[in-house]
């Protein structure tokens, strides 16, 4: 992966509350595994995962929860995802057991192919 340091993401997840960053590096975690190819940066404040120059998905910490989103979420079909918007959706992740791997992988590796 390559666009923002290492140490800058790591620094932005201080920022976030110790649970809530537990979730993100969770979601981080999983999303370098699942694309490896893609880059991670900083952008609006908060890590975002660019394949072939194109905007991916992001992950924001909130004050209760963690949303991992995608630029082409509106293109995905989950139940999980969440959102009204022409492009964008989201899953909120309040905790580990909201974490559901097998459906996260296929969403981000459909979302790849969008992009």
């Amino acid at each position: 992966m390559s666009g923002a340091r290492k140490e800058d993401i790591d620094q932005l997840l201080k920022t976030y509350d110790p649970r809530v960053r537990e979730l993100a590096q969770k979601l981080r975690r999983l999303v370098k595994k699942t694309l490896p190819g893609a880059a991670e940066t900083v952008k609006w404040g908060n890590p975002v995962y660019i394949l072939d120059g194109k905007n991916l998905a992001w992950i924001v910490g909130y004050k209760d929860h963690a949303d991992l989103g995608f630029f082409v979420g509106a293109k995905l079909d989950s139940k999980l995802l969440e959102g009204t918007g022409k492009g964008i959706r989201h899953i909120k992740v309040r905790n580990e057991d909201d974490i559901k791997e097998a459906e996260f992988v296929r969403l981000l590796k459909e979302a790849a192919k969008l992009v």
